[in-house]
């Protein structure tokens, strides 16, 4: 071995014996290990305040998103509500308020109500006056709800 490396017989010694570490060596891996926490450190120290900023820059961010989509949301119901008041401002929304609030008419019509009536309704009422006039048990009264 000595003679593949050209090793002194003092270098030889050092090779084997691997557990033991010279004085100068213990200072340079503290030195070493002192420089990596301190190095370690001031990254630390560096990266801690970048990532708060880029926290609230996010939070900006989405902020003004929400606040664009609220302006476009604001935009379109303003638009609706010129449509609106463009409608209500004319002759014709006039002349259907005239008709159904007030009941006018223009010369020469006539008015016809119709009264609509819901059939569902008129068959629940009559029957219900049915069972009401009838002088029925209780039991029959519950027998016909739920069977017929």
């Amino acid at each position: 071995m000595s003679k593949k490396y050209n090793l002194s017989p003092t270098e030889r010694l050092n090779y084997v014996q691997k557990g033991k570490v010279s004085p100068d060596a213990k200072v340079k891996i503290v030195k070493k290990f002192f420089l990596s926490f301190f190095l370690l450190l001031i990254l630390v120290l560096v990266l801690i305040p970048y990532f708060g900023k880029y926290k609230k820059q996010k939070a900006l961010e989405e902020e003004i998103l929400n606040a664009q989509a609220d302006i476009l949301k604001y935009e379109q119901r303003g638009e609706e509500l010129k449509t609106l008041v463009s409608y209500l401002d004319s002759e014709q929304a006039a002349e259907e308020r005239a008709r159904v609030n007030f009941g006018l008419q223009k010369e020469g019509e006539t008015v016809v109500v119709i009264k609509r009536s819901v059939d569902g309704e008129e068959e629940a009422s009559t029957q219900r006056e049915v069972l009401e006039q009838e002088e029925v048990s209780c039991f029959v009264k519950w027998f016909k709800y739920f069977f017929k």
